[in-house]
């Protein structure tokens, strides 16, 4: 009987959870997406891919946003995403694929001409993909009209991509290798435009989330970022308007120069004649003699205060028109160093910099970044090397060659490099302007230097 009474009691139970389990909604794949992609930019764009069969994770669960894709990933996404064709069973087809998870991918695409070997005859399947070579691969394999343009082979998807609002030209370097989440974005905006929830029209968009809104009736003076007060100075110009974007300038101050002092004298802000919002944020500790972009220990590419960039990019990009392809930032000093690693770090939203006096501390850069970096080759304060080294990083950051032309102004013995990228040039002013004061000196920052960047900024719209 005991028996009996656990078994009947047993069944009800689990009519009862069964019962009930019914009424439960099944959990959703957006709920089911990969847990490592919650912060990424191209979370929606993977969850998109994901949900349509085209990507999955690794074993761990991981989708991997900011790894790198090899040549064997790229063309299982591009050929789950674009073909509606059976691509069929062949597992052998180069001596490096036989019988792999891609086999029969690489071997449809060797079939239809997509793809070739190397000269040794291998496909080399966990090779990375640099983003020309991406960019051809995935937009040739969707019916639509890339057009052409002059220059290397690869600038007219470079200008597609730009021009269809898919990434901006300036935030992509073709010879960086591109990552899964950059490939899931890509081919997510290619999928849409075949469905015809999109339609890429070739003109380009560059404006803020704020274009069109009524700004804040005061221009906001501190954020809380990571749990503390920020201070800053905004300087909103008068002739603002929230229906035409402004240029966007962040100004950092160096170590004993507060941000009211520096913008007293870098003159950015006056040559730009109100055509720019300028932000001035203010180093820690705050009431402190000397300030900091950077807490000790830090990363090189975890300095404390990207973070405060990142949050008043987002803030003032919502709140005000900008146009986001003018996003330009500025450092003197301690300050030139941060601007320096910054434009490494966040070279895929920052368009061009100016800089004096500063080193870095960074590589494995972002996008490219156009710049004009200042250095007096008497600093003893920032030594002379140190600012060599932060033009050397821009210069392979770029994919430079090392030919130069003078260039204005002639006071800083300006060069610029001929052999950059048209969209990402860069000048370097070894400048000798020797007047100045203390033990550290000649470490200032001479009359003109602040009209010059601004030039350089606005020269790079032409």
């Amino acid at each position: 009987m005991t028996f009996l009474k656990k078994s009947r009691s047993l069944a009800i139970a689990v009519v009862v959870f069964l019962w009930i389990f019914t009424l439960l909604p099944l959990q959703s794949s957006a709920q089911l997406a990969f847990p490592d992609i919650q912060n990424s930019p191209y979370k929606t764009s993977i969850e998109y891919l994901q949900n349509k069969g085209v990507v999955q994770g690794y074993p761990d669960g991981t989708f991997g946003p900011e790894r790198k894709i090899n040549r064997a990933e790229i063309m299982k996404i591009i050929l789950e995403a674009s073909t509606q064709e059976d691509i069929g069973h062949k597992l052998n087809c180069f001596p490096d694929v036989r019988g792999e998870w891609f086999a029969k991918y690489v071997c449809y695409a060797q079939e239809q001409g997509i793809i070739e070997g190397y000269p040794d005859g291998k496909f080399k399947p966990s090779q990375n993909v640099n983003t020309a070579e991406s960019l051809k691969m995935g937009i040739g394999s969707f019916p639509v009209q890339v057009g052409s343009a002059s220059g290397a082979w690869y600038q007219k998807y470079i200008d597609f991509v730009h021009n269809n609002n898919v990434f901006s030209k300036y935030s992509i370097s073709p010879a960086n290798d591109m990552t899964r989440g950059e490939m899931a974005h890509l081919i997510h905006k290619l999928m849409l435009d075949k469905e015809g929830i999109i339609k890429f029209t070739g003109i380009r968009n560059s404006l803020s989330a704020g274009c069109g809104n009524n700004p804040p009736s005061s221009a906001p003076t501190s954020s809380v970022v990571d749990g503390k007060a920020r201070s800053y100075i905004t300087v909103i110009p008068n002739k603002y308007s929230k229906d035409k974007p402004s240029s966007l300038v962040f100004a950092f101050h160096g170590r004993t120069n507060p941000n009211y002092e520096v913008r007293t004298y870098m003159k950015v802000e006056e040559a730009s004649d109100g055509e720019a919002i300028f932000i001035y944020p203010l180093g820690l500790p705050e009431e402190g003699p000397s300030r900091t972009w950077s807490d000790p220990g830090d990363k090189s590419y975890e300095l404390r205060d990207f973070e405060l960039f990142d949050q008043l990019l987002e803030e003032f990009t919502n709140n005000y028109c900008v146009d986001l392809d003018q996003v330009y930032v500025v450092g003197y000093s301690l300050g030139a160093w941060f601007t320096n690693s910054l434009s490494c770090a966040r070279g895929n939203v920052i368009r061009a910099i100016g800089s004096l006096g500063g080193g870095t501390t960074i590589n494995n850069c972002t996008g490219p970044v156009s710049a004009m970096v200042w250095h007096n080759p008497s600093d003893r304060l920032a030594p002379f090397y140190t600012g060599e080294r932060a033009r050397d990083q821009i210069l392979e950051q770029n994919s430079c060659g090392l030919k130069t032309v003078s260039v204005p102004p002639s006071k800083g013995s300006c060069v610029q490099y001929t052999e950059c990228p048209t969209d990402s040039p860069v000048v370097w002013c070894p400048h000798t302007n020797d007047i100045g004061w203390g033990s550290y000196y000649p470490h200032n920052w001479p009359s003109g230097t602040g009209e010059s960047m601004w030039q350089f900024f606005k020269s790079l719209d032409n």
